[in-house]
């Protein structure tokens, strides 16, 4: 790989793991995007890849905010229960789903939230 992929690659890392401590995101809205459009990963490429970051990534937020006393435990338990059942229904739709349609779904939900974000208090 060369120099210069390597540094955007870290820099790209450094990005996520900012933004994903401060603001809850980085995963999916900086390193998906950006294996597929600075690597040229595929989208199911770029999402597996994002996963696996996300590990060391959360602990380090984790770790982090429990110190801080700003993690709800009981509401992260019943999310967990969910993100884990749909985590293996979206293992099995991502092996049936079109890239182009991954691609759109992703997209539309970025543009829900953001404009979400924008119009609420």
């Amino acid at each position: 790989m060369p120099l210069v992929s390597v540094v955007l690659t870290i820099l790209m890392g450094l990005a996520a793991g900012l933004l994903s401590v401060l603001l809850g995101v980085g995963g999916g809205i900086i390193i998906v995007p950006s294996l597929m459009y600075l690597a040229g990963m595929d989208i199911k490429m770029a999402t597996g890849t994002s996963l696996a970051i996300i590990i060391p990534t959360a602990i380090v937020g984790t770790v982090g905010r429990v110190q801080a006393g700003q993690v709800d435990w009981k509401i992260a338990a019943l999310v967990a229960v969910g993100a884990v059942a749909g985590a293996y229904a979206g293992k099995f739709l991502v092996s049936i789903a079109p890239d182009l349609w991954l691609k759109r779904s992703f997209a539309i939900l970025l543009l829900f939230t953001a404009g979400r974000m924008l119009l609420t208090k």
